[in-house]
């Protein structure tokens, strides 16, 4: 069946026929994965680097964060961006966030159309402009489980300047649950514990409105209370009693 789609591609390639930047991806990924099908993987590293030129700017190890990314295909794409910045072809084709109105509308034109719950992450340096994206979703329309160890795995793996959360509410209001006030305060700890600025929190709601934790004063109150040395002197001080 591989080899049927495979034969496809390449005669769409060979004819000059328009291919998506995906699709593209997808056949440079045949000479790395010989034997699977390539296309979700190509799907998930432009979903998390934006565009090719995001995906090829990567370092190795954020390519291996996205998963079916190994050591040697890592290593391929690596090797191809080189090439691609030694003839000056590579530009950046992320955003720049420069204000909260930007914030809103990247992340409405990002979460808005989803009828599942999702969660991203986006890397950003000092100037604003989106290093990466780091998207989670189980397909189930009220939650998204990802485990803290491996958001701390990437956040340390790609050290950003900042980093926003958004996620939505395909289903309901903008406004915080109970599980997002405690997940707001778990992704401080581990900001704190990787020294990343937790930029803000965004929920996108079902009617389109936006809920920035910053823009309602609560993500200062939170960074103050939950930083790794305080949650550790805390339990230090709960242990000795």
């Amino acid at each position: 069946m591989h080899e049927g789609h495979r034969k496809r591609m390449y005669e769409k390639l060979v004819s000059g026929a328009p291919l998506f930047d995906h699709e593209l991806l997808e056949i440079l990924l045949f000479n790395a994965i010989p034997r699977k099908n390539t296309n979700p993987l190509a799907h998930s590293l432009i979903e998390t680097f934006g565009t090719l030129a995001g995906v090829f700017e990567a370092d190795i190890d954020e390519l291996k964060c996205v998963e079916g990314v190994g050591e040697n295909v890592a290593l391929y794409i690596k090797s191809i961006g080189e090439c691609l910045r030694r003839t000056n072809t590579v530009n950046s084709g992320f955003a720049i966030l420069k204000n909260h109105k930007d914030i809103d509308d990247f992340v409405l034109m990002r979460l808005r159309s989803k009828t599942a719950e999702v969660l991203e992450f986006y890397f950003l340096d000092k100037a604003g402009r989106v290093l990466s994206i780091h998207p989670f979703s189980c397909g189930d329309a009220h939650k998204v489980v990802i485990a803290s160890q491996k958001i701390s795995a990437i956040l340390a793996s790609a050290r950003p300047h900042s980093v926003i959360v958004a996620h939505n509410h395909p289903r309901g209001a903008a406004a915080p649950s109970v599980k997002d006030e405690l997940f707001t305060r778990e992704m401080q700890v581990i900001c704190s514990l990787n020294e990343v600025n937790l930029q803000d929190h965004c929920i996108v709601g079902a009617d389109g409105k936006v809920y920035s934790y910053f823009r309602s004063g609560e993500i200062d109150g939170i960074k103050r209370s939950y930083t790794f040395r305080n949650v550790l002197d805390e339990y230090i001080k709960n242990s000795n009693k």
